[in-house]
């Protein structure tokens, strides 16, 4: 086994394998997405075979870390329409490793990160192409906000009041606890958004993803969607919020997501088309999708505080980022959000 990265306690872990599966012979990466949770690729004979993924490195931050928790929901919705990774195992054994972990395995297909990637999905027009790719990712949105959450095992994820409200109270939260900047713009977008909430009672409730977009979703080569990867910020609520995700995530600046996302010069439908098609699917009136993009823009940027935080403080493991870099943009995407309420 080559040298393993921060976060994996190769002895450990590697004892553990072999006794669960019988090989004591793999090596280990620290995987090229995701800035919370760490997420590694064990490798067998030079193939990607399973994926750990374990809270970050002097973990904080309460329930968005949880571990067993996303893998508890990934393996709940196995049976569903919603495609996810196959889990094999959450292990909360301090002698295997100081923290929970969740065991699973490994995806085929690739994440869109970059130009290059969208550029694997063929042109068309055809049934695999990038508008149908595209038209793919509303659909599975639309197939996690219709699993009845009794049916699959989840009711205990609802909490009361609405999931708006509750992030507001919960991110602010966050960002007060771990900032060590000034984040005034985030105080001032967090005071119009509550003032301006639209009433939950309106909006469709189901399992809400939390940071879906195309690099939280594996493709295979046609287009398909494989599975839908990174549920740690999976709660039960408004699933309109997660619309509201997907389009602000179309529309914010590259170097403040650290993702490349498509565009309608990219062969990416058009953001009306995009409501259009999740109408149609999901049979939920879309409303207020300004003031989601908004609530996520802010969100995203109490999400880059935190990075920030964790990356100055070392707390990311192996990630080989400038905590400048990753933590840029923040009083910029709540200027955003904040420029999305006024025109809503």
């Amino acid at each position: 086994m080559t040298q393993t990265p921060a976060g994996f306690d190769a002895q450990s872990i590697g004892r553990w394998i072999e006794q669960r599966f019988g090989i004591d012979d793999f090596d280990v990466e620290v995987m090229s997405i995701g800035r919370s949770n760490l997420t590694f690729t064990i490798t067998v004979d030079g193939s990607p075979r399973w994926v750990l993924r374990r809270p970050p490195l002097g973990h904080e931050g309460g329930s968005a870390h949880n571990v067993a928790r996303e893998g508890r929901i990934m393996a709940a919705l196995s049976d569903s329409a919603v495609p996810v990774p196959n889990v094999l195992e959450i292990v909360d054994d301090a002698e295997v490793l100081d923290v929970p972990f969740v065991f699973m395995d490994h995806c085929p297909g690739f994440a869109i990160n970059t130009a290059e990637d969208w550029a694997r999905i063929p042109d068309g027009p055809g049934p695999d192409d990038k508008r149908s790719c595209a038209f793919g990712m509303i659909d599975t949105l639309a197939a996690i906000h219709a699993v009845d959450i009794d049916e699959v095992g989840l009711a205990d994820l609802r909490r009361p009041g609405g999931l708006i409200e509750r992030q507001l109270r919960r991110w602010l939260g966050q960002v007060e606890q771990i900032a060590m900047r000034e984040t005034p713009m985030i105080h001032e977008v967090h005071d119009v958004l509550l003032k301006s909430m639209p009433d939950p009672a309106g909006s469709p409730v189901g399992i809400a993803h939390g940071d879906f977009k195309p690099n939280n979703l594996i493709f295979s080569d046609s287009g398909s969607v494989n599975a839908v990867v990174d549920w740690e910020l999976t709660a039960v609520g408004e699933v309109l919020t997660d619309l509201g995700y997907f389009i602000a995530m179309l529309t914010v600046p590259e170097e403040y997501t650290s993702i490349w996302v498509p565009t309608v010069e990219d062969g990416f439908p058009a953001t009306d088309e995009l409501i259009a098609r999740y109408q149609e699917v999901s049979g939920h009136e879309v409303h207020d999708v300004g003031y989601y993009s908004a609530f996520a823009m802010w969100k995203l940027a109490c999400i880059r505080e935190g990075v920030y935080t964790r990356l100055a403080t070392g707390k990311m493991g192996d990630l080989d980022l400038d905590p400048e870099v990753a933590g840029a943009g923040v009083e910029e995407l709540a200027q955003q959000a904040l420029t999305l309420l006024e025109q809503a």
